[in-house]
């Protein structure tokens, strides 16, 4: 045993040659450390002294690998690291080096048993290994009673006590400590000397930067830095015995990809890396609702729309069904126009010649008014009221019209003024436009003005039946009007079920056999391309505003999180110190991502359900919404979280744990 402790004392465990450490600050450079040489053997208890800003948390950064050497070399156990790759520093530094740090940088929301394992997941054991190390870490610093205690409700010894439990359960070979006592009372002072002692006596390395003379007077040996150099050195070696209790990890190759005790490709570093993300988002339960909240509202918004287009799709389909089997309309078209006026041709000779085929049920009249050139208003012209500008529908129309629309007025008389007004117009109104207007029943006192003229309202349309845009309107009877005020008139068509599509050929000629042409048929295949149309801006309209409401709630939770990662930087920076990945960081962040925006995609789904079903039930709709719209919202919720967490986990990642770990 004696001739192998020997060799193991003739080479170093870990050397520095002509190091220095320079900064760039601007335009000018910083040296904070010049030709350092030391050796540091196994078993050693080194002690780091200075005044502040003299170097020697640089110093301990360069040992720990948690900074790299401007210029000089660095050697472990004989081998150059000096040049080892990021992943190859985080791996050595996991199996290697133990970390005791004066604020402790204790997980506050974790237990005691989860902040001693954490290092034990990062160097890839399972949940069986780690119960055989964190009990004994936690006996050893006297915390065993504290074991399920959340980190937050430790006082500032048993922070500091837990955080050397955590270097010690990975049984590490060199254990840095910088100002362990700095925030200590006296007793946990001597606690954490003690401590440090007796680990030394078992063989472990220890390194230390200190002001506290009981602590440098503990070491074995003393190194003092001034403005970056080393300026003194006390020797105080003895024999080290390295007993049975000291586990070693073989860090004979250092330069290895994956160092002892990891395994690559385990899944336990996905499902560790969720367990963080999960206990990260509980332990933050207002960010986390909020950001829910915001994935919700966006993937609500996607589906609400989704459902709103299908919904609008199957209630048009059904309406133009109905029409399909019954329905045509008929007109002039532009060179038709002028030929019927030329022709002397009435619309009563024009319905009596459709009226004559067969299939034929009953024919409509109706003539659309320019409301912009009659200014309908509901008082008289040239009185100093405001009146905001009538934007529904002017029509002339004939009782058959609202017949064939199955259109409700009341009272129902009204609808024979439309035929013969006995020498002057009459108006039914729309229920809307009656609601806006005022006009809560018809009567003889109840009018309206239409070019500057009176018009009483003899009826109320209470139910517009096939024509929704009855609802605002105003109807005149066509009884009292003559050309040219009414032009270009409008057939509706009702028919025996199925007779549509034979009477667009058949109507055109009996109309005028000669000219065809001068004639417009428009079928249900008309209108379904009308309704294709419709149906698509529709969908690309509120598609654009849902996704609008997606990238917004990404933004904001891209922001967020960012601002998490600098709240968060202490627990970024112990984890990177110990070993963890670039990767696991940020994989850690995504998943954090993953799950809100998933959870907000699921809320999202029965919100938009909910709201459709709400809009539905108030419009007398049949919903319809298929489950892939769901499927939708969700996806679109956990892509979205994802890529709201992209910055912030790269951010997160890149944090420099020597400068991070000061802060």
């Amino acid at each position: 045993m004696t001739g192998d402790l020997t060799a193991r004392d003739a080479i170093p465990l870990l050397t520095l040659k002509g190091v220095g450490r320079t900064y760039n600050v601007g335009d000018s450079e910083t040296r904070v450390l010049r030709d350092v040489d030391l050796e540091i053997h196994e078993g050693d208890f080194l002690a780091i002294l200075g005044p502040s800003g003299s170097g020697k948390s640089t110093l301990l950064n360069l040992l720990a690998l948690l900074d790299r050497p401007t210029v000089g070399k660095y050697h472990v156990n004989g081998d150059d690291v000096t040049g080892l790759g990021e992943r190859q520093r985080d791996a050595l530094r996991s199996d290697m080096f133990g970390f005791v740090f004066q604020a402790s940088h204790v997980m506050t929301e974790e237990s005691s048993a989860r902040n001693v394992a954490l290092g034990l997941r990062i160097q890839g054991l399972g949940h069986r290994e780690r119960e055989k190390r964190i009990r004994p870490a936690l006996e050893r610093v006297g915390l065993i009673h504290r074991t399920d205690a959340p980190g937050k409700n430790l006082s500032g010894g048993e922070r500091q006590r837990l955080a050397l439990a955590r270097a010690l359960a990975t049984n590490p070979k060199v254990l840095f400590a910088d100002e362990p006592t700095g925030n200590l009372d006296v007793a946990n002072t001597k606690r954490v000397i003690d401590e440090l002692r007796s680990l030394n006596a078992q063989g472990m390395t220890v390194v230390v930067i200190t002001h506290d003379p009981a602590v440098a007077a503990a070491a074995r040996s003393q190194v003092t830095i001034v403005d970056g150099v080393l300026v003194q050195s006390t020797e105080k070696r003895a024999s080290s015995s390295w007993n049975s209790h000291a586990i070693k990890p073989d860090v004979a190759d250092p330069t290895a990809s994956v160092p002892s005790g990891r395994k690559p490709g385990h899944w336990q570093g996905v499902v560790d890396d969720v367990y963080d993300a999960l206990t990260a988002l509980t332990s933050r339960t207002g960010r986390t609702i909020l950001l829910i909240i915001a994935f919700m509202l966006g993937s609500g918004g996607l589906v609400l729309s989704v459902g709103l287009s299908q919904t609008a799709s199957a209630q048009v389909s059904e309406r133009l069904a109905r029409a399909a089997l019954d329905e045509l309309q008929v007109s002039l078209s532009a060179s038709g126009s002028q030929a019927y006026d030329s022709s002397g041709t009435t619309p009563s000779d024009q319905r009596n010649r459709i009226e004559g085929l067969d299939g034929v049920v009953d024919v409509g009249l109706r003539y659309d008014m320019a409301s912009k050139d009659l200014k309908p208003s509901r008082f008289q012209p040239g009185l100093a009221v405001h009146e905001p500008t009538f934007a529904g529908s002017l029509l002339a129309v004939d009782s058959h019209y609202l017949e064939l629309n199955d259109v409700v007025v009341e009272p129902a008389s009204a609808l024979s003024l439309l035929d013969e007004s006995f020498g002057k117009p009459v108006a039914l109104v729309g229920r809307e436009t009656a609601v806006r207007w005022g006009i809560s029943a018809a009567g003889p006192d109840q009018k309206i003005w239409v070019a500057g003229q009176p018009v009483p309202v003899v009826g109320v349309i209470e139910s517009p039946g096939r024509n929704q845009l009855l609802s605002d309107s105003i109807v005149m009877g066509i009884g009292d009007f003559r050309q040219p005020v009414l032009t270009d008139p409008m057939f509706i068509v009702r028919t025996v079920p199925g007779f549509p599509a034979p009477l667009s050929e058949a109507v055109p000629l009996a109309l005028d056999a000669a000219h065809p042409e001068y004639f417009k048929v428009s079928t249900v295949a008309d209108l379904r391309s009308l309704r294709r149309g419709v149906n698509t801006d529709l969908s690309v309209f509120i598609g654009v505003l849902s996704w609008v409401l997606l990238a917004l709630a990404c933004l904001s939770s891209a922001t967020s999180m960012y601002l998490t990662v600098q709240t968060r930087r202490s627990e970024i920076a112990l984890r990177r110190a110990i070993g963890t990945s670039r990767a696991s960081i940020r994989r850690m962040f995504v998943f954090e991502g993953l799950l809100v925006g998933t959870g907000g995609g699921l809320a999202g789904g029965a919100a938009g359900m909910a709201a459709l079903l709400v809009f539905c039930l108030q419009q007398g709709w049949t919903p319809v919404l298929g489950l892939e719209a769901v499927a939708m919202g969700v996806l679109a919720g956990a892509v979205t979280g994802v890529l709201a967490a992209m910055y912030p986990a790269i951010s997160a990642s890149r944090a420099d744990p020597a400068q991070a770990i000061r802060g």
